[in-house]
């Protein structure tokens, strides 16, 4: 390799490995990728259609009153939601048996017609 070609090859390889952009603001979308990093409870259905997103959650304790349904909007019209507990200590992946939760995308606050993705991994 000429010698003039290695230094514009190593400069540019120094100028590249140098370009990380560290978004230190704090969002909503933000959180809730910080959230799904460290695990959001395993469902063991889902279900969306007609404007109705219904998943199966473990513990027959669930219910909307503590369980809650994060949206986020991942385009212009896509969501993502993510379905965690809102309080462990009264309910949670441990508990026994499974309730069946469904929310209205009005409920939600996603227009009809979108594109929508449940983010909790399936339990097989």
């Amino acid at each position: 390799m000429k010698p003039r070609t290695f230094a514009f090859l190593a400069v540019a390889a120094a100028s590249l490995s140098a370009c990380i952009i560290i978004d230190a603001d704090e969002s909503d979308r933000d959180n809730f990728h910080v959230v799904t990093q460290f695990g959001l409870p395993h469902l063991h259905s889902v279900s969306i259609g007609q404007g109705v997103v219904t998943v199966e959650i473990p513990g027959s304790c669930a219910t909307k009153q503590n369980v809650e349904a994060e949206v986020d909007r991942d385009g212009r019209r896509a969501y993502e939601i993510g379905i965690d507990y809102s309080d462990h200590d009264a309910c949670n992946e441990d508990s026994p048996g499974l309730a069946q939760l469904s929310w209205t995308y009005d409920e939600l606050g996603i227009p009809h017609e979108s594109t929508v993705r449940v983010i909790n991994k399936i339990a097989r």
